[in-house]
């Protein structure tokens, strides 16, 4: 035994070091976790709340998911940055996430309440839309914003244990509304979750602090272009996964919406295992980006064979559980078997775009990848709202697949062809191999 575990100990260490396979196992298991929790969570909120309220409220969290991008202009991806090459900057990268937050909040929560109410024509009242966009977009903010704290630090395994620990809150939150109290309403949910989402932010606001210091309360005036350009790119990719039903809920009735609702957070969970490598990969793009837009690119077709593979794999287990979604959820929900599978042929296209996508922000070419997200995003919504008024939730699921596919190859014809900006070329040298090692 002592022989083996000789043998295989260098043979762990060298695929560690090649592959990072220990690191990918330990942030994919509290991952993994939290995809067994949500899924509980969504199918208890599912079945308790019934077809048609599930429908309106699934629209609405697309809203939310489509705002919460927006919230903070971009300063969680200015710290993943900012800590990557200067650690010390964390406190002042930190209080201006913060300030940044405080600022823009308000105005997207009000936006998001005039796209629901004015665009989509929900029918609920002001004040129950506003308490789930901006529960949502609270709670969504603080997560993402800790996990890539974390992410900066290097610390993908805490990340991945913020992931199921706000997922296992939420599953508490609806046993004890939906079981222990027996409540099935829509309204008292919407409460219910709100002020859950209210206590996560500020206990996640300060075991930030807790773990990484206080934040230094300055505007960093000079990162707001750079700041708006992450923010532009990332509420453009979040729209190409929740425009799909909002544009659904302006073309079809509840019912269909709360179907395609369901198939999509199936879908929602397949992502976890893309966004866990490329959590693992994304500081390191800003080192070989170094280098420019060569040296990126390079390290992108290394890291894309990897998440081809995942993408294929998220997409097989996707498929199966919506096989057995209806099981679960209730009979009301077997039109959704067939949409699961084909939403889950988008993943191995998605996992695909963040090579070249990673590549152009890493080489500082992140303004041509918001110019291209901005397009995809006007682009995504103008296909998909031809795909359902021409042929409802079948037009619109062949609308995603089409435009994820030519997305993927803009991305990755831009990688090729793009050039270095001249401060680029007089102000970086070619990445050293101590660089690369250690990415």
């Amino acid at each position: 035994m002592r022989a083996l575990k000789r043998r295989l100990g260098p043979l762990a260490a060298q695929l560690e070091k090649r592959f990072r396979l220990l690191t990918f196992a330990g942030t994919l298991l509290p991952t993994v976790s939290a995809l067994g929790v949500q899924l509980v969570a969504f199918a208890l909120t599912a079945r308790s709340l019934g077809l048609e309220p599930f429908g309106v409220y699934t629209a609405l969290l697309a809203v939310s998911v489509l705002s919460v991008e927006l919230v903070g202009l971009g300063g969680a991806d200015l710290l993943v940055r900012g800590v990557a090459h200067e650690p010390a900057r964390f406190p002042a990268l930190f209080g201006n996430l913060l300030i940044l937050t405080v600022l823009t909040l308000p105005l997207v929560v009000l936006g998001g309440v005039f796209v629901a109410r004015d665009l989509m024509g929900t029918p609920l009242g002001f004040l129950p839309v506003a308490l789930v966009i901006g529960g949502e977009i609270l709670v969504g903010r603080a997560a993402a914003s800790l996990e890539l704290i974390m992410v900066a630090h290097r610390h993908t395994v805490r990340a991945g244990a913020i992931r199921f620990a706000t997922a296992s809150i939420r599953l508490l939150t609806a046993a004890v509304f939906f079981l222990a109290l027996g409540r099935s309403d829509l309204g008292g949910w919407i409460w219910a979750a709100f002020i859950q989402s209210v206590a996560t932010t500020l206990v996640y606001v300060a075991l930030a602090i807790g773990l990484y210091g206080r934040p230094k309360p300055v505007l960093l005036t000079a990162d707001l272009k750079a700041g708006f350009a992450f923010c532009v790119n990332q509420a453009s990719r979040s729209s190409q996964g929740s425009l799909d039903r909002i544009v659904l809920s302006r073309f079809a009735d509840a019912a269909s919406v709360g179907i395609y609702g369901a198939a999509s957070r199936v879908l929602a969970l397949g992502l976890f295992p893309i966004q866990v490598v490329t959590r693992m990969t994304y500081p390191n793009f800003f080192v070989h980006g170094k280098g420019g837009i060569r040296a990126s690119r390079r390290y992108a077709l290394r890291v894309m064979p990897v998440m081809l593979l995942v993408g294929l794999a998220a997409s097989a287990a996707v498929a199966l559980a919506g096989w057995f979604a209806p099981d679960v959820l209730g009979r009301d929900f077997e039109g959704m078997v067939g949409i699961t599978a084909a939403l889950g042929l988008s993943l191995p296209l998605i996992a695909i775009q963040y090579p070249a996508a990673d590549a152009l922000t890493g080489a500082g070419r992140q303004g041509l990848r918001a110019i291209l997200s901005v397009i995809a995003a006007f682009g995504f919504g103008i296909v998909m709202a031809l795909g359902a008024r021409l042929d409802g939730i079948e037009g619109l699921v062949i609308a995603f697949l089409a435009s994820h596919a030519l997305f993927a190859l803009a991305l990755w014809t831009a990688a090729f062809v793009a050039q270095d900006k001249p401060a680029t070329r007089a102000e970086t040298a070619v990445v050293s191999e101590a660089d690369a090692a250690s990415a």
